[in-house]
């Protein structure tokens, strides 16, 4: 470990307002010792101080990289922010990693609170949280679901981790199996998935019963808008008469991106205000729409939403719904009305909430979310049916039914589902079973979405003139 001085780290963290101490002593002294309010010049002061006589008096050598990151994170973590946390040197590839790229994981959003923010009593804390599996994906096919927590993988308790350390874990390694402690409705279980190549899905499209666009949008990076746009054109050419835009468990992602498409649809109106701290010198900012749109204003549009609509996705919903331009089905969406800025720190990044922003309406949606003007409650598995479930996921049930029935049709589904009691919400077991079918077909012919087994598109549908 190369050694450097106090005065280089101290200085590259914050700059001229740290002191560095000559004198060697073989006692310390605080500059303080009341707990009055102090200002940071002292507070930095005293830290470096201290760094000087531990550097002359602690046995070992003080491995000064160690350092540098404890004293980022730890004034990160004061913020008492769930959303603010500092990225260090050696996890920066993985957080730029271009979402649109292959890589080898399991292939799900997750999320995970600050460890400073742990409560014992509430799972949510400490857990790391599976956002939203990518359709067919490993995650997908063994069973995890949205909303599922994970507080072990291979046995290790990572519970203590922060987001980047356990969702770097989480990938694992391409082809060896990994087992996931899993926590759902109050019952703890495992899973196992296998890591394979993966690739981060951000929009997909196709036409339902003739004339209906169906869109289906599932981050927002920098690749989203100009993906959509092609989809819009692609759904035009079709000759599409309405639209339906799927944005369940879509955390979120740059806001800008869900912006630009939002601006697809309005040909005026504010689409989302930002409101910064006085302090930062950023001017509050309405966003409005240009008068040029790219899909016409006589086509409907009915947007799918549910508890994972999180974000960017919620501007996008509020910035339709507000002006009039859609009609939001489903259940309540998340509820992160703040917005966070990435700075690049010390070979790393620093994350942090930067701003609130307002629905056209001038709402804050933070930690309320957006009631749909029609709702439909997400299902969810009682504790007795998340047993069965579990159990026919980890039995093999649905391989030995594909190797006998491997042609994929809605009345194999029937049948596999049809062989189970009544104890167990049987859409559930046709989406997973449907799910693994999917993922068996050649990329090329896997369907987009099937609304058989989904309520809130079928609801749509129906909304939109549809007999099924």
């Amino acid at each position: 470990m190369k050694k450097i001085s106090c005065m280089m780290l101290i200085f590259s963290l914050f700059s001229s307002l740290f002191a560095y101490g000559e004198k060697e002593s073989a006692s310390y002294q605080s500059t303080y010792s009341t707990k009055e309010e102090k200002n940071i010049s002292e507070i930095l002061y005293s830290v470096s101080n201290l760094y000087s006589f531990l550097d002359k008096n602690f046995l070992y050598e003080i491995d000064n990289d160690e350092v540098s990151d404890a004293l980022i994170s730890a004034l990160v973590n004061s913020l008492g922010d769930e959303y603010s946390y500092f990225v260090k040197s050696d996890e920066a590839d993985d957080f730029e990693q271009d979402l649109n790229g292959e890589y080898s994981g399991i292939g799900t959003y997750v999320s995970k609170m600050n460890p400073a923010f742990i409560d014992a009593g509430n799972p949510e804390t400490y857990m790391l949280k599976i956002v939203s599996p990518f359709p067919g994906g490993p995650a997908d096919r063994a069973g995890l679901m949205s909303g599922d927590m994970i507080f072990s993988i291979n046995g290790e308790d990572i519970t203590a981790m922060d987001a980047d350390e356990a969702a770097k874990m989480l990938r694992g390694k391409k082809g060896e199996e990994m087992v996931l402690g899993v926590y759902r409705n109050g019952i703890e279980f495992e899973l196992t998935v296998v890591p394979e190549d993966v690739v981060t899905p951000n929009s997909a499209s196709t036409v339902l019963l003739d004339d209906v666009g169906y869109l289906a949008i599932s981050t927002f990076n920098e690749m989203t808008a100009e993906s959509v746009k092609e989809h819009l054109k692609n759904l035009e050419k079709a000759g599409i008469t309405a639209l339906i835009i799927d944005l369940r468990n879509n955390s979120g992602g740059i806001v800008d991106a869900a912006l630009e498409i939002s601006d697809f649809f309005l040909s005026e109106g504010t689409m989302v205000s930002l409101r910064y701290k006085d302090s930062s010198g950023n001017p509050d900012i309405r966003y409005t729409a240009n008068k040029e749109t790219l899909v016409s204003s006589s086509t409907p549009v009915v947007l799918l939403v549910n508890g994972g609509t999180a974000s960017a996705s919620e501007i996008m919903t509020a910035s339709l719904a507000d002006n009039g331009r859609a009609t939001v089905i489903g259940s309540n969406t998340f509820g992160k009305g703040i917005m966070q800025t990435v700075i690049p720190y010390s070979g790393g990044f620093v994350r942090f909430t930067s701003a609130d922003y307002y629905t056209p309406n001038d709402v804050s949606i933070n930690k309320t979310g957006i009631r749909p003007d029609i709702e439909i409650p997400e299902k969810t598995l009682s504790e007795e049916e998340t047993k069965i479930y579990v159990d026919i996921i980890n039995n093999g049930e649905i391989d030995e039914f594909i190797k006998e029935h491997p042609s994929y049709s809605i009345e194999n589904v029937e049948l596999f589902v049809s062989g189970y009691s009544e104890e167990i919400d049987k859409t559930f077991l046709a989406q997973l079973i449907q799910s693994e079918y999917f993922y068996r077909m050649p990329a090329h012919e896997r369907p987009v979405v099937s609304y058989e087994y989904d309520d809130v598109l079928k609801a749509a549908l129906r909304l939109l003139g549809k007999d099924i």
